[in-house]
């Protein structure tokens, strides 16, 4: 009898947001991080488009030795993310600065950056993985 896979029942909200600059006539260029929007498909009725900035994931904090072993190395809160293939999303990540929003809220607690490269599972534009961390430092 086979065992049932509960990780993957575990879903997290996510948010992403990029930086991005503007230049403003007599303020100069000002930096902000934009949330990430991805359109799914269009109305039928409306044909107006249905976008989402929300996405979810299989978030897995690490822990023991592989937690001990980080954080000596001031990796905060590491974790491993999950998250079903966007193409948006895989070319930002792999293109620009980005902040992971846990749970989807934007604030110092639940802000997390990159702490890897994202694998596109085989290339095969299914799943991709990754590793974050807590923003900051000890």
């Amino acid at each position: 009898m086979a065992t049932k896979q509960t990780v993957k029942e575990k879903r997290t909200l996510v948010k992403f947001g990029y930086q991005d600059t503007i230049y403003q006539a007599g303020i100069g260029y000002t930096t902000n991080y934009v949330l990430l929007t991805v359109t799914l498909g269009f109305d039928e009725e409306t044909e107006q488009p249905i976008t989402t900035d929300s996405f979810y994931c299989e978030w897995q904090n690490s822990f023991g030795n592989q937690a001990i072993k980080l954080e000596a190395d001031n990796v905060l809160q590491p974790a491993r993310i999950r998250i079903p293939f966007v193409q948006a999303l895989y070319e930002l990540l792999t293109t620009k600065d980005v902040k992971i929003y846990k749970n989807g809220l934007t604030d110092k607690a639940h802000t997390f950056v990159l702490n890897s490269g994202v694998d596109n599972y085989m290339e095969q534009q299914k799943m991709m993985e990754f590793q974050v961390k807590k923003e900051g430092k000890k």
